[in-house]
């Protein structure tokens, strides 16, 4: 077996500032928030959860509600760290949030950015000719043309501003986000299926000088 030793995470002693991405935006696509009217109760949804793997498209009422549920923004609050920190579904070391979710829609070559805090969707100039081959790579994996891809990206740099040996809390970040997604998607009778591969090398293409990394991918669409 070989184990990757990742370091015993702890906050740094000193305060450092970290400049935030700059994405390359085009369009933006507003978002309904959706209603809640199929909601399960918290226990059966535990209960009965499982993987789909079978895909329909899904329209912008039901994207917009799992991800105003999942991933959106509840409050953001200023940091000495140059950047938000805020309040969502899933946990996050230091309230910190490096994960980004891109999204690629069925029938629309472009990758979309998901914005928390305004809950809508960014064009990503240029993504799509960099993550082509990731889409083929997806579908070697699991096909699904009529999924929307959800592409976790890491922004490594915010965690590391504040704690050493902070990777395994961005994997911990990347794995309660994948969750929550999980848990909504099925309570809003959505499929999703998280795939094995991060993304990588692709994901990290996006950004230069390591800025980014790929740290998963999943499917989501409506059940068959």
């Amino acid at each position: 077996m070989t184990w990757i030793d990742l370091g015993n995470p702890a906050p740094k002693d000193t305060i450092e500032p970290y400049e935030l991405v700059r994405w390359p935006t085009g369009q933006i696509k507003r978002l309904p928030s959706g209603s809640a009217q199929h909601d399960h109760a918290f226990e059966q949804v535990i209960i009965s959860r499982r993987t789909g793997r079978e895909f329909r498209k899904i329209d912008d009422e039901q994207l917009g509600r799992l991800l105003r549920q999942a991933c959106s923004s509840r409050e953001a609050w200023p940091s000495d760290h140059s950047f938000d920190l805020e309040h969502r579904a899933a946990p996050s070391a230091g309230a910190i949030h490096p994960i980004h979710l891109l999204l690629h829609l069925p029938d629309d070559p472009r990758w979309w950015l998901y914005q928390p805090q305004g809950h809508y969707l960014v064009e990503i100039c240029g993504a799509a000719a960099r993550l082509d081959v990731l889409l083929l790579k997806c579908a070697e994996v699991l096909e699904g043309n009529n999924a929307v891809h959800i592409l976790f990206v890491a922004e490594p740099g915010k965690t590391l501003a504040k704690y050493q040996d902070g990777c395994s809390l961005i994997w911990r970040d990347a794995g309660a986000l994948l969750a929550v997604i999980a848990l909504t998607a099925h309570a809003q009778g959505l499929s999703f299926c998280p795939l094995g591969i991060t993304g990588e090398p692709w994901a990290s293409t996006l950004a230069d000088q390591g800025q980014l990394v790929g740290v998963g991918l999943g499917l989501l669409g409506a059940p068959r």
